[in-house]
């Protein structure tokens, strides 16, 4: 469930953490921002495994598959797909309580996490404990962010889309073409003995993926995304409770909390660029990215009235990372600054072109954002 700040909209102090204004214009299917937003990035195994493996659900007491055995390094495509596969076994049938913890290099925000299952249903509650108070919370295919302060409840369904390498976009049949298995020593992490995994980019156009894997479940506890062996981006676990009884009332007693808030429900529209008018030169696409969706939406921005400006989204995933193009009009008042934004590992590229403002945003290099710009041209 990743999300993002609407890309004509600057972050705040600190950075990374989601003012309401901002929560509010977020289109949804963007790489994640902001906490709550990191949270549901990392909970890949946390909370979209779940949504995709819906129909799949099986009782707690499930004994988690066994740990691939290849110890070898540049492991080969099928140890990379069984281990993928364990990792989304494990997201889909674990109930845990745990503290997250995202670090940049230059922030370290935390959020406190409870992920369940009770029969049929499964429930997630996510509090934000820097920065901005804030609430997430899901119950089966919605999600309702909370913002106390302002008094708004921010309703939308539940992305389906997996957005960290705990999970895979589309086809996982392909990554292997991309990313190198090593299967390096265990480790210990959140108190848990882990597998460690280097996902090896084989080109410059995405980061190396480090993850940790708990060995006993094969829940994911860590993901650092690094370049040349430096970490630019670090999220997971502190601490983590796998196993723990379901506990409903949490979740239930904030969504009560919330009643007679204000509620917003984005209106999202699937569509496709072609649609739009737009289309992308296939050739100068990075290799190994395919389309996942496309939206559009009307920016929902609180104390602000009249026609909203309507953003345009384009999704690609090579099955572990993400980048999204954002199309909409050339605003003078909103879009200030052509350049590059890098937070963590997160490359923020704008651009005006004519009459029309892009945003791509993606965990991965400038150059690769650079191209996805590069390709879009209108449609004659």
């Amino acid at each position: 469930m990743d999300r993002v700040l609407s890309p004509g909209l600057r972050p705040p102090v600190p950075a990374r953490a989601l003012r309401a204004r901002a929560a509010l214009s977020r289109v949804t299917l963007a790489p994640a921002r902001g906490t709550l937003a990191r949270v549901s990035r990392f909970s890949g195994a946390l909370v979209c495994a779940a949504a995709l493996s819906a129909g799949q659900a099986r009782a707690q007491a499930l004994k988690a598959p066994a740990a691939p055995q290849s110890t070898a390094s540049g492991a080969s495509a099928a140890d990379l797909r069984g281990w993928l596969a364990r990792i989304h076994e494990a997201a889909a049938h674990s109930s845990y309580v745990g503290t997250f913890v995202n670090s940049t290099g230059t922030s370290v925000i935390s959020s406190r996490v409870g992920h369940y299952f009770e029969g049929k249903n499964t429930l997630e509650r996510v509090d934000a404990l820097d920065g901005e108070p804030r609430s997430m919370l899901r119950l089966n295919d919605e999600v309702r962010t909370i913002w106390p302060r302002y008094r708004v409840a921010v309703i939308e369904p539940v992305d389906p889309r997996a957005s960290f390498p705990a999970l895979v976009s589309g086809s996982e049949k392909h990554i292997p073409d991309f990313y190198e298995l090593h299967v390096q020593p265990m480790e210990r992490i959140a108190g848990h003995d882990a597998d460690r995994l280097l996902l090896k980019a084989r080109d410059d156009s995405r980061f190396d993926h480090v993850i940790w894997a708990d060995h006993a479940t094969g829940l994911l506890l860590r993901v650092d995304v690094q370049v040349a062996g430096r970490t630019l981006e670090s999220s997971g676990f502190s601490d983590v409770n796998i196993g723990v009884k379901p506990d409903a009332a949490t979740v239930h007693a904030e969504l009560h909390r919330a009643d007679g808030y204000r509620i917003v429900r984005p209106v999202i529209e699937h569509t496709k660029l072609e649609t739009e008018g737009w289309t992308m030169q296939a050739g100068l696409l990075p290799a190994g990215f395919q389309a996942l969706d496309c939206v559009r939406r009307a920016l929902d921005m609180p104390g602000e009235s009249g026609p909203q400006p309507k953003v345009l989204q384009a999704i690609w995933s090579d099955g572990i990372t993400h980048v999204s193009l954002f199309i909409e009009p050339f605003q003078p008042q909103r879009h200030r600054s052509e350049g590059l934004t890098v937070i963590g590992a997160t490359h923020t590229l704008t651009r005006r072109v004519n009459d029309m403002w892009l945003t791509a945003v993606g965990d991965v290099p400038p150059a690769t954002l650079d191209q996805f710009v590069r390709a879009l041209e209108r449609k004659p």
